[in-house]
């Protein structure tokens, strides 16, 4: 009976280490294999999520705007800070504030630009000036009722406009002026130029009894003396019909400037100078 007993015996259960050797073991014995548990509960483990790298985009071709061809592409970087800019110096303006204003009162008509000589643009200098307007002057302040065509003949070839050979004269008396002196000068462009001329003028009246008739002499052949200009409207200074009774200084100020059609010095008694020039 003894021996079957034995042979059917369950073999003792092994008895569990404490906990502080089965820890000393492992520390001893690193290589020792963990418990099947262990494994498994490590391989049913869920892991953590780890969010993926962030890639960069890639812009859809079909959503892109497509650029002209003829525009650049915008650039990419800022030119102006990135690279070195050069020392750019600028030349100063002009100023023109303090600059005077050649401007005039009278315009021309439109299709007088046109039609005008290019010798009516060259400048007027001051001695042109200076002399023909003391010729103008002698002339206007000159007049002798006695010949009423005279004066209006000789001014009309110096004015710009022949309807103003009648100015300054009633058509009455006589007086001679002779002597003229330029003065000041104000010069609007370089084809406008403003005389101050002063003559002297002297008036005449009519003898008390007035002398029998001269008697008149055949003219003989006259000829043109050299450096002729044209004639003049100043009387004679020696006629036996008028007294001179007195002389004055008289002031006037002509306005020069050259004809449109040949570039000569003209008289334009409707130039007025800017009052805001």
């Amino acid at each position: 009976m003894e021996p079957a007993r034995a042979a059917n015996a369950v073999p003792p259960a092994p008895s569990e280490e404490p906990p502080q050797r089965a820890e000393r073991r492992a520390r001893l014995s690193p290589l020792q294999p963990r418990p099947l548990r262990d494994r498994v509960a490590a391989a049913n483990a869920v892991a953590e999520p780890v969010a993926p790298a962030e890639q960069p985009s890639i812009p859809d071709p079909a959503l892109v705007e497509q650029q002209p061809e003829h525009e650049l592409a915008a650039p990419q970087l800022p030119l102006d800070t990135a690279l070195p800019r050069a020392d750019v110096r600028t030349e100063p303006q002009l100023q023109t504030a303090h600059l005077p204003r050649a401007t005039v009162a009278r315009y021309a008509p439109a299709q007088e630009s046109f039609t005008r000589s290019v010798r009516s643009l060259e400048p007027i200098t001051d001695l042109e000036a200076a002399s023909f307007a003391g010729r103008f002057a002698a002339d206007f302040q000159s007049f002798d009722e006695d010949n009423l065509t005279r004066r209006a003949e000789v001014l009309r070839t110096l004015l710009a406009d022949p309807q103003a050979c009648t100015w300054g004269w009633s058509g009455a008396a006589r007086q001679r002026a002779d002597s003229p002196l330029p003065g000041r000068l104000h010069r609007v462009s370089d084809t406008v130029v403003f005389v101050e001329v002063v003559v002297r003028a002297t008036t005449y009246a009519r003898a008390c009894p007035p002398p029998d008739e001269p008697t008149r002499h055949a003219a003989g052949e006259q000829r043109d003396p050299v450096g002729l200009l044209g004639p003049s409207c100043a009387p004679s200074d020696a006629d036996p019909g008028w007294t001179a009774v007195a002389a004055n200084w008289v002031r006037m100020t002509v306005p020069i400037t050259r004809h449109l059609d040949d570039g000569r010095l003209v008289v334009d008694p409707h130039l007025v100078p800017d009052q805001s020039s």
